[in-house]
C-alpha cells in the first residue's frame, strides 16, 4: 500500500478524518470552479462532519482495495492540499477497471500538476488495485481536462449521451481509457 507517493514536485497523501479541516479548506476556496464539471452538492457536503464521514469511509475502502484517493501537496507546502486524484467503481475480475476523477486548485491550474499527479495515481492504480484498465469521463468542453488525459496516455473511445448531471442538466461526456502496459 502506497499512504504517501513523493513525485519531482509533489507529495500525494492517502488521508483520514482528522484531516477533514484541511479538505473542507480545499473544497470550499474551490467550490465556484468545481461546479462546473460536477454534479450538484448539497450544504451539508460542505460540513466538517459529512467530509470526516467522506474521508473515512474513503479511507476503509482504500484499505479493501476498492477505492483509492490521494490528496496532493507541493513539497514546499505540506499545509494546503491543492488537488485530489481518485479511482473509484472499482470492478473486479474479470473486468478489472476503475473511473479516475481529479481535482485542481484554480490557482494551480496549467502548471502540470494535475498530469504529474494523474500519471502517479494510474501506476498505483495498476499495481496496487491490480487494474487493467482505467476510464474517465469529461465533459466535451473541458480542454484542460481532455489535455491531461491525453498527456498521459488516455484514449478517447467514444461519447456517453446525457451521462452526468451538472448545474440541474444532463450532460454528454467523452468517454477516455487507458490500458495497463
Amino acid at each position: 500500500m502506497y499512504n504517501t507517493i513523493e513525485t519531482r514536485r509533489l507529495v500525494l497523501k492517502i488521508l483520514d478524518k482528522k484531516s477533514a479541516d484541511l479538505v473542507l479548506e480545499f473544497l470550499k476556496e474551490n467550490r465556484e470552479d468545481f461546479s462546473k464539471y460536477e454534479a450538484e452538492k448539497q450544504e451539508m457536503y460542505f460540513t466538517k462532519f459529512y467530509q470526516e464521514y467522506i474521508i473515512q469511509c474513503e479511507y476503509d475502502a482504500t484499505m479493501k482495495k476498492g477505492y483509492l484517493r490521494y490528496y496532493l501537496f507541493e513539497k514546499s507546502d505540506l499545509h494546503h492540499i491543492i488537488g485530489t486524484v481518485s479511482v473509484g467503481q472499482i470492478r473486479a475480475y474479470p473486468y478489472c477497471s476503475g473511473i479516475i476523477g481529479y481535482k485542481m486548485a484554480v490557482n494551480k491550474k496549467n502548471m502540470g500538476y494535475g498530469t504529474e499527479a494523474a500519471e502517479t495515481v494510474c501506476r498505483a492504480a495498476f499495481s496496487y488495485l491490480g487494474l487493467h484498465r482505467i476510464e474517465a469521463y469529461v465533459m466535451d468542453n473541458n480542454f484542460a481536462s481532455i489535455r491531461l488525459l491525453e498527456k498521459c496516455g488516455f484514449k478517447r473511445e467514444g461519447k456517453c449521451r446525457q451521462n452526468l448531471n451538472v448545474n440541474g442538466m444532463w450532460q454528454d461526456h467523452f468517454l477516455y481509457a487507458k490500458i495497463k502496459e
